[in-house]
């Protein structure tokens, strides 16, 4: 596996692979002030040679993973942590990744480079699309809907049957008890537009 990205959420990602026993081949990245990263080299991605590998985008940040996606030249690789739970027949779209304790319950379907990110939990019948970053301790109750890009906020929590708009974000902490619409910013209990 190759990761691109090589700061905090990298590290995470990084950490998960290894404890999943999967080798980490390479580390790239296109900021010329990054030079190491934990200990080992890393490149600019302009410098591969290699591209048989599978890649995983390492950047927390929807948006920046969004542009980075659209240059890579490698395959897209998964990553669904030991202790996570996805449930059978559910999918996991390119480039996404569960990790430590998340669960992705039953008739979902996660989209491509979407982050279930450490102890989250989506519940049935919900939509993950691509792009989509469920925050550190959310919880998206049955049958909520997170359009392209959306991004839910650390122990948010998205009542049953919600849609979150493309590129929404939800803040930190917030219970979402009505749709919220593309390209807003919602926070507090319940959740409004700031």
């Amino acid at each position: 596996m190759i990761l691109y990205g090589a700061g905090g959420h990298a590290k995470v990602v990084y950490h998960t692979l290894i404890s999943n026993g999967v080798k980490v081949q390479g580390i790239f990245d296109d900021n010329p002030a990054i030079t190491s990263f934990l200990g080992r080299k890393v490149i600019p991605y302009s410098n591969t040679k290699d591209t048989d590998s599978e890649v995983i985008i390492c950047i927390g940040c929807n948006k920046i993973r969004h542009v980075i996606s659209q240059k890579i030249k490698h395959p897209f690789g998964q990553l669904v942590d030991s202790t996570s739970y996805l449930a059978d027949g559910d999918s996991l779209g390119q480039g996404s990744i569960m990790l430590a304790k998340s669960i992705v319950q039953a008739n979902i379907s996660v989209g491509k480079h979407a982050i279930i990110n450490s102890g989250a939990i989506v519940e049935h019948d919900c939509v993950v699309s691509d792009f989509v970053h469920v925050g550190p301790g959310a919880v998206v109750c049955a049958n909520a809907h997170m359009g392209f890009g959306a991004f839910i906020g650390a122990n948010a929590t998205i009542l049953p049957g919600i849609s979150i708009g493309d590129w929404a974000v939800v803040g930190a902490g917030s219970v979402v008890t009505k749709d919220v619409a593309a390209n807003t910013t919602v926070a507090g209990t319940p959740a409004k537009t700031i």
